[in-house]
């Protein structure tokens, strides 16, 4: 029997069998609830699959020009927006 918040009834008798039904409900419904340590590895296995977005993502494997160098500065943009699509996968 699930659990009646309208039970028991304002000024009714009490009784042992309604009253035993009620808090039985109420302890399964607990029961199943998730717990604090449910929530907190479900969190981080969350948590732990965000840098994997990132993983196809390569490195430049180039040194910075000591001048303004076009290539190398569209080759830095290029890979900024390889990143940032792969961040929002």
């Amino acid at each position: 029997m699930p659990f009646d918040p309208t039970k028991p009834a304002n000024n009714s008798p009490a009784s042992s069998a309604e009253m035993r039904s009620q808090l039985t409900s109420l302890n399964a419904d607990i029961q199943q609830r998730a717990t604090i340590n449910d929530l907190n590895n479900a969190i981080a296995n969350a948590l732990a699959q965000t840098s994997n977005n990132s993983n196809s993502v390569g490195t430049l494997s180039q040194g910075a020009d000591g001048s303004y160098n076009q290539s190398q500065m569209q080759d830095v943009l290029n890979k900024l927006d390889e990143l940032i699509n792969a961040l929002r996968r």
